[in-house]
């Protein structure tokens, strides 16, 4: 770093950025996984039936109260 700082080729505004735009990047890639993983537990859940994902399938297609169903809202 100190020979690219001496002949123009690196300076600190451009290791800041890199560093700046490798930590944007490694968040991005943090939270793609994790948005996978939940989409592939969701799926296998789907394909085993399972009646709490069916529950929530319900849900968000009628997000309504069914008759029966208490809402308790939190502030």
């Amino acid at each position: 770093m100190g020979y690219h700082l001496i002949h123009g080729q690196y300076t600190i505004q451009n290791h800041l950025i890199y560093k700046f735009e490798k930590k944007m990047f490694e968040d991005f890639n943090y939270r793609l996984k994790n948005e996978i993983i939940t989409v592939n537990k969701d799926i296998y859940a789907l394909h085993y039936n399972m009646a709490d994902m069916k529950d929530e399938v319900m849900k968000q297609q009628y997000p309504f109260p069914v008759n029966g169903e208490v809402l308790i809202k939190l502030d």
